[in-house]
């Protein structure tokens, strides 16, 4: 394979990635149009994104994202950078003269998650280009637009900020094969800052990025100005992020989930070390690897000391009781091994892939082909290894994987075309196939397992029947009833911030944490008690669809709570039934 040698020669095919790219956002649009109709979006992060959004555009402060309609009358606290927001306001605001607010809404929704994927999938491409060859680049434009771990991020109505973090890991990415490596590494620093301000899930791979870099420079390789591009960039773009959205400065209040003034005070510690070591470059390797050690030791001795309350991450010093009850149901956040098996399967098979190219790429490579290899590799099984503790951060490793299959692709499509035996010849047409589209093989596989016969069966109705009660349509229905404060399930309460004019205690948003904790009281404390928090919290309505996985939780381990007496027909006298609203929502009135 000539991997490497065709950079700076070969160019995308762009016209063919644009019109591959419009072909697949226009399937997309047909097939997520339920979601796009109803303004429902893809899950409850989706739907509290869009509330948060209207409150912007409707006045609600740049500084301010606390969620008045939850938890009255304080309101709910929100982590969530309004950065993300910018896109989706301008194309409302442009829209909204020409075509109304639902229609600015649904329009908005469709064009930013599809121009984030057409973004990623060009500069995946142009990763395959520069390190194998144009056949490389559209075998990566076809596997990045039909990757089921990225199209989950990157759908129609897909709002939230998880589309925006896989664009910056692979603009991130991307810049460690430009030959510029100052405007690489100002890009870079770039990247890696926004990521981290919209989410400090990205600080693993952050490290990974400064890591890599950091070996190098110590190793004595030609990566010094774009280690030295990197951190100035990163601190300079960090300190604006954190000043231009937080209006208290450094006298904000610390939280573990986002930049606070502790990881200002480390960064800043770091850069003070490394901005200089790097310009001066000693000759001796031991100075410089005394200064990374400085540095990182520093940042991590500023961050434990102001912030001993983050050494278990962004969730470490979680109230126990939502913890055990909330946080330890959600799959996403936890290791791959927790996940049901065809889930998990599924979602690695372009993992697999790339881990499977990159073996079979590095018994033949030598010299700067073997070494843009390893670069891309070193990322590829830090996602992996990521990606088995936290399954959520699985699209970004598949992302970093799909230039590796797309480059062993490449080799074979060349095979391919010199093989004389039709045999053969069939054989690499259905390997560049399960490449192309890994996740479709391990679908097809799974689905020929057997799965447990009636009782799957009747799982997936149930769970059919569980995802109609709480679709936008049913929940909408609730916007009938005198505006008041509903307690639900967690999931189901940013869909009612979204359809109904109504207010809610609590959702799946971890910051409100004590109005959590009440909600999850209230299910599972006996009738009497249950009635006072109500009473103390201003609830006027319960609305429960009865199969909601959240309300079996409950049932199984507080058998004298009030849902698990509720479950078993034991309404109390302190709610008035109301009768079903949507396709199957139980509502009561609290007396």
């Amino acid at each position: 394979m000539n991997f490497g040698a065709q950079s700076g020669r070969e160019t995308m095919p762009v016209r063919l990635l644009a019109l591959l790219w419009l072909l697949v956002s226009a399937a997309l649009i047909w097939s997520s149009w339920p979601q796009i109709g109803t303004l429902a979006g893809w899950d409850p992060d989706d739907a509290l994104r869009l509330v948060q959004l209207r409150d912007f555009l409707n006045g609600q402060s740049w500084f301010d994202t606390t969620q008045y309609r939850m938890n009255r009358p304080d309101g709910a606290p929100m982590h969530w950078s309004r950065l993300v927001e910018v896109p989706l306001a301008l194309l409302i605001l442009i829209l909204r003269p020409l075509t109304g607010q639902m229609w600015a809404e649904i329009l908005a929704g469709i064009a930013v998650p599809l121009l984030l994927l057409g973004w990623i999938s060009y500069m995946l491409a142009g990763i395959a280009t520069k390190i194998a060859s144009r056949e490389a680049g559209v075998a990566a434009a076809l596997i990045t637009l039909s990757s089921g771990a990225l199209l989950l991020q990157l759908r129609p109505m897909r709002i939230d900020h998880h589309g925006w973090q896989i664009a910056m890991a692979v603009l991130a990415l991307s810049t460690l094969f430009r030959t510029d490596v100052r405007k690489a590494g100002i890009v870079l620093g770039l990247a890696l800052a926004v990521w981290l301000h919209i989410s400090l899930e990205g600080a693993p791979m952050t490290a990974a990025f400064f890591l890599f870099l950091g070996i190098g420079w110590v190793r004595g390789s030609a990566v010094q100005g774009r280690l030295f591009w990197t951190i100035t960039s990163f601190a300079v773009c960090t300190v604006l992020l954190f000043f231009g959205t937080q209006a208290q400065g450094l006298y904000a209040a610390t939280y573990c989930d986002t930049i606070s003034p502790p990881h200002m005070f480390g960064i800043a510690s770091a850069a003070l070390v490394m901005v200089p070591a790097t310009y001066v470059h000693p000759d001796r390797w031991e100075i410089r690897l005394g200064a990374a050690a400085l540095a990182g030791g520093l940042a991590l001795a500023l961050l434990l000391a102001m912030a001993p309350q983050c050494v278990g991450g962004a969730f470490g010093g979680m109230d126990p009781l939502v913890r055990t009850y909330w946080y330890s149901n959600v799959t996403e956040g936890l290791p791959i091994w927790h996940q049901p098996w065809r889930v998990a399967l599924n979602l690695s098979a372009g993992l697999v892939a790339g881990a499977i190219s990159w073996f079979l790429l590095s018994a033949r490579l030598r010299g700067d082909a073997r070494r843009q290899l390893l670069t891309i590799g070193f990322f590829v099984f830090f996602g992996v290894l990521l990606s088995l503790l936290v399954v959520r951060t699985i699209s970004v490793a598949t992302a970093f994987a799909i230039p590796v299959t797309a480059s062993f692709i490449a080799v074979l499509f060349r095979r391919y075309r010199q093989a004389k035996i039709p045999a053969r010849r069939i054989g690499l047409i259905a390997a560049i196939l399960v490449l192309l589209v890994p996740g479709a093989a391990i679908s097809s596989l799974v689905k020929a397992l057997p799965d447990g016969g009636n009782v799957s069966t009747a799982k997936a109705k149930t769970k059919a029947a569980d995802v109609l009660c709480q679709s936008a349509l049913s929940i909408r229905s609730l916007g009938s009833l005198p505006k008041g404060n509903f307690l639900s399930t967690f999931d189901m309460g940013p869909t009612i911030l979204a359809q109904t004019p109504h207010s809610v205690l609590a959702s799946s948003h971890h910051r409100n944490e004590q109005a959590m904790h009440d909600h999850i009281q209230i299910f599972r404390s006996s009738p009497d008690a249950a009635h006072q928090l109500l009473k103390a919290r201003g609830i006027n309505y319960l609305a429960l669809c009865p199969a909601e996985t959240e309300l079996a939780i409950y049932a199984r381990k507080d058998p004298g709570g009030l849902w698990a007496q509720m479950a078993k027909g034991k309404i109390p006298a302190w709610l008035e039934p109301l009768g079903s609203r949507g396709e199957g929502i139980k509502v009561w009135r609290v007396r």
